[in-house]
């Protein structure tokens, strides 16, 4: 989640400015990558285009191919990137990023909110004509049932509640329904992002007995303290209906006020968003196409025969070897190529609650242990930068001082042996004893049917074989990977991250508080300096001491490696081109598909 005064905007824009300033160049492959006969063209960025939209009509549909089921499409009950490319078509904030500028700018506000001295009170206007697609006018009061929802501690809703530690209250301003007050009990620096950011969901559709009004902002911080759900039976139960698939899946119930509305949701097949008609706003944002179809498709292969044979419009390509080999002469099939930069970085996550994995040298050891250039290049033909730290590698606050692990499979077995594991038996595998039982370095990484991450997982499998350590692999469907990981039921897993392109602010994902319940530390990191840092860097205005702080922050994680950080590679993109107005932003999800139109004549779908 993301936001501040208008002064601090302005500093803030600069530095998303710079984070992105080369975010149009080349990809330099290394030279040692299998992909160095491959053209410059391409590795080549697709540069961002200018609009393509004065013979722009209606009409047509997008098939986006999607490797598993959304987790939820309820914006305050999922942490799902996949679900978020989702339901920013259905839901939207009261202000957002501009994809082209990085400024910030009004969606359902009328413009940035009045901010007080002190940074602790927020007052948004909102516009007059806001409408839910059912008609329903979107007022403050849809604001604060949001809110309430977000800070109810039984809710889903540990990822966006983080931002919510020092909320105080939100009210209206003279009983206005158009104008609400936020009021923050400890300032925080990006305030202006995490509130002005949330998704509005409607009250009149999920609350329409209005049971939480009867709810003040003491009690919910009183039930955030004992977190005793007998306590406040009502609360409770309510939380139970909004983490119901239901509320998440059925059309009656996932109502924004976006350009697009749900029409159904077939499990295991598809998710598919009609055109809103009715939309407010479409002298401002435009909704083209008639029909955004979600279309499951779990087997990459199967997907790039799909796209071939014109049944997907548009995928993301997840194998590296599909993108360079298996679509070398995409236009053979009426298809493009995008490759464009974003905000992510993928790494080895270890579970600091096995034994395995609670000592700081062993998880350099293993850090020490994986040739990621080599997987970088054998996988990923060379499509990436390693990456040391979990900032975003262009980011102004990245720690470029920071030296990556190099390989070192000798230095590997030394800190492991000082660590205490050794192979007495003769096995070939390291073992030590645990709570006076003899343990084997054994373990099980788990991985989400990704064909990609397997190839890695395999190569890392077979590296940590060499040192003395066992592990295998077992795969879920998407769902389950989820579950097991926001559960901390795991050893090891590749992760990645989609970061934001507003300033840092890395306390969701890294401070020990977070590993809590299905909070987003789900590796249970626990470093008391860490977690100092980052509360210093919450309560910071001043941007050049929050880029100190979080430079020494990453020394601290560096140092830790509670992850193995891999790298930040460019995403992959493969698309019908029928299409007009294929704008791909620096910035997640890339394009947006309600801008893209088709002329007449290639329009496939009529209805």
């Amino acid at each position: 989640m993301k936001r501040i005064n208008f002064l601090i905007i302005l500093i803030l824009i600069s530095s998303v400015l710079i984070i992105y300033s080369c975010g149009r160049k080349k990809v330099e492959p290394n030279a040692s990558s299998k992909n160095s006969a491959e053209t410059e063209s391409e590795f080549s960025l697709t540069p961002l285009a200018p609009p393509d939209v004065s013979d722009a009509v209606i009409g047509d549909w997008i098939i986006k191919q999607e490797m598993a089921d959304a987790e939820k499409l309820n914006p305050v009950v999922t942490n799902d990137a996949s679900a978020q490319g989702i339901y920013i078509y259905i839901f939207e904030p009261l202000i957002d990023v501009d994809r082209e500028t990085y400024e910030i700018k009004p969606i359902i506000a009328k413009s940035v909110p009045q901010i007080s001295d002190d940074h602790l009170s927020y007052t948004f206007e909102l516009k007059d004509d806001v409408k839910f697609s059912d008609g329903k006018p979107l007022t403050g009061e849809d604001v604060i049932f949001t809110i309430k929802t977000i800070v109810n501690p039984f809710t889903d809703a540990q990822a966006l509640r983080n931002y919510f530690l020092d909320f105080k209250s939100a009210e209206l301003v003279d009983g206005n329904k158009n104008k609400i007050k936020v009021t923050m009990s400890k300032p925080y620096f990006k305030t202006v992002y995490t509130i002005g950011n949330i998704a509005i969901i409607p009250k009149h559709i999920l609350d329409p007995d209005n049971v939480n009004d009867k709810f003040s902002w003491e009690d919910f911080r009183n039930a955030m303290k004992d977190l005793d759900p007998t306590k406040y039976p009502e609360m409770s139960k309510y939380a139970e209906f909004m983490n119901s698939q239901e509320v998440s899946r059925d059309p009656k119930y996932v109502v924004g006020s976006g350009p697009y509305k749900l029409e159904n949701w077939i499990t295991g097949q598809s998710i598919t968003l009609l055109r809103n008609d009715n939309y407010w706003d479409k002298k401002e944002i435009p909704n083209f196409p008639n029909k955004l179809v979600f279309k499951t498709i779990q087997d990459q292969n199967a997907a790039i025969v799909s796209a071939k044979n014109k049944e997907v419009d548009y995928m993301f390509v997840i194998q590296p070897v599909d993108y360079v080999e298996n679509v070398k002469d995409p236009a053979q099939f009426n298809l493009k190529k995008a490759l464009v930069t974003e905000p992510t970085y993928v790494y080895i996550a270890w579970n600091s609650k096995n034994p395995l994995f609670s000592d700081k040298k062993v998880r350099t050891a293993l850090s020490y242990s994986i040739d990621r250039q080599s997987i970088l290049n054998s996988v990923v033909y060379g499509m990436g930068t390693l990456v040391n730290t979990p900032v975003f590698i262009k980011s102004k606050y990245y720690n470029n001082d920071i030296k990556g692990i190099p390989y070192n499979p000798e230095k590997a077995k030394t800190l492991l042996e000082e660590a205490g594991w050794k192979d007495t038996d003769g096995d070939g595998i390291l073992d030590k004893m645990i709570n006076g039982k003899k343990t084997d370095f054994k373990f099980t990484f788990i991985n989400n049917n990704n064909p990609k991450r397997k190839k890695v997982m395999l190569i890392v499998i077979d590296q940590l074989k060499r040192i003395g350590i066992s592990a295998d692999l077992q795969e879920y469907e998407w769902s389950v990977f989820l579950d097991k990981t926001k559960k901390h039921q795991f050893d090891a897993c590749y992760g990645a991250w989609q970061l934001s392109v507003t300033p840092e602010d890395p306390y969701q994902i890294w401070h020990s508080s977070q590993s809590e319940g299905e909070g987003s530390n789900y590796i249970s990191y626990n470093n008391p300096e860490s977690d100092k840092l980052l509360e210093q860097n919450r309560v910071e205005f001043d941007e050049n001491k929050r880029i100190e702080i979080l430079r020494k922050w990453q020394e601290i994680i560096a140092e830790d490696q509670p992850t193995t950080f891999l790298w930040s590679e460019p995403s992959r993109y493969l698309y019908s081109d029928r299409f007009r107005n294929t704008r791909w932003y620096a910035y997640p999800d890339s394009p947006m598909l309600n801008e893209w139109w088709t002329p007449l004549a290639n329009q496939r779908y009529k209805n």
